[in-house]
């Protein structure tokens, strides 16, 4: 099973609303709102798993709050892409429904999961312009941490 969390560098854009709305001791909508994109944002993360189904998890602090299991006939194909800045990405096209983002996983391998998936499956494939030179470079940076 791997994992996935949203982005963090949205927080500070919230920091001036609370440090004002501090000084002046009183709260607003516009603090409560922001409290609660700052909550959601460090609460939730995704779980994707690529067996013989894909099952795909949102969780809010470790509670799965939904979850869908895609089977391949539900699949109308899987186009890899970057998501920018050296993001290796993945959209898993639906027959029916909204397609589902595969990005910012712990490991790129997640992306090598999903495209043996699609070649076990014989599910379309769609590789766009500068998703294999992003995927490598990845792939070499995360076997140079590990």
């Amino acid at each position: 099973m791997y994992h996935a969390r949203p982005p963090r560098w949205v927080i500070p854009l919230f920091a001036p609303i609370f440090i004002s709305d501090l000084r002046e001791q009183e709260i607003t909508i516009l603090t409560v709102l922001s409290f609660a994109v700052i909550l959601l944002i460090f609460g939730i993360s995704y779980q994707l798993k690529a067996d013989q189904v894909i099952v795909y998890h949102l969780c809010f602090f470790h509670f799965r709050v939904w979850g869908k299991r895609l089977n391949p006939e539900d699949i109308h194909k899987i186009v890899f892409k970057d998501a920018g800045w050296g993001t290796p990405a993945g959209s898993i096209k639906k027959k029916r429904s909204f397609p589902i983002r595969v990005v910012n996983f712990d490991s790129v391998e997640v992306l090598a999961d999903l495209e043996d998936f699609a070649e076990r499956y014989h599910i379309r494939i769609e590789e766009r312009k500068y998703y294999r030179t992003v995927y490598d470079k990845k792939k070499s940076k995360e076997k140079q941490g590990a």
